[in-house]
């Protein structure tokens, strides 16, 4: 098995047609995989890394509008239009990816009816994540939304420490800094996490996604209906949206 919940579901056929043509490769945070504009000459299935796409206006301010992890690939949306990338996609918090050529993924797809199924219910999944980002933007709270934030790094990465500053975090968010002081001095007095020179250990995801917006739940609700996101890691059961 891979990692990759995507590849590792894929029909037999579909799946040893593609583990031929992959290359593994490091992501660090920061690393821009795909440029703002840029036409997709490879995909990126994450087995450890979390990937971000993020969105930057002409002045360079920027927001997070999806988080790609161990459930999927980078860059879908163009890659299935066979245009140009409207974000940039970056690493967000280290791991291991696997990289292979848009045209042999192309191929496969164009060939496999369940492939081309599956690709279009994670495209589903990154829009809703979009919408949704965009709603939790405007009307919650900056505690609320770093811990969702967190929590879903933490899942879609299968890891519960991983290097990230406050400086990154306002970045994805599109908030100052200070914003997240503060939204860390509240979490970590809850017992949440732990921060400390440029590395965060997350405590409890159980305790942090009480403390999380309710977009965290209503993603991961329809993350499992449509069978696009692998069942949960860390030891903790997920709560359901209600």
């Amino acid at each position: 098995m891979t990692g990759n919940h995507l590849l590792d579901s894929l029909e037999a056929l579909d799946r040893d047609f593609l583990l031929a043509t992959l290359t593994p490769v490091a992501v660090k945070p920061g690393d821009v995989l795909i440029a703002q504009g840029e036409r997709i000459g490879e995909v990126h299935f994450p087995t450890t890394a979390c990937l971000a796409n993020l969105t930057f206006t002409p002045g360079g301010r920027s927001l997070q509008t999806a988080m790609v992890g161990y459930e999927g690939l980078s860059g879908l949306a163009p890659f299935l239009a066979d245009a140009p990338c409207a974000w940039e996609v970056r690493g967000m918090v280290a791991g291991q990816a696997l990289v292979a050529s848009a045209s042999v993924l192309r191929h496969v797809q164009a060939r496999s009816p369940s492939l081309a199924a599956r690709l279009m219910a994670l495209t589903y999944f990154y829009q809703a994540q979009a919408t949704q980002l965009a709603v939790c933007n405007a009307f919650h709270r900056i505690d609320a939304r770093v811990a969702r934030w967190l929590l879903t790094a933490a899942e879609l990465s299968g890891q519960d420490v991983f290097e990230i500053t406050q400086d990154d975090i306002a970045l994805h968010l599109g908030v100052q800094r200070t914003s997240v002081v503060e939204a860390f001095r509240i979490l970590k007095s809850a017992g949440l996490f732990r921060h400390g020179r440029g590395r965060l250990t997350i405590t409890s995801r159980t305790a942090l996604e009480g403390r999380a917006c309710t977009c965290h739940a209503q993603l991961r609700q329809l993350g499992d209906s449509l069978g696009v996101l692998p069942a949960p890691s860390g030891g903790e059961p997920l709560l359901r949206a209600v």
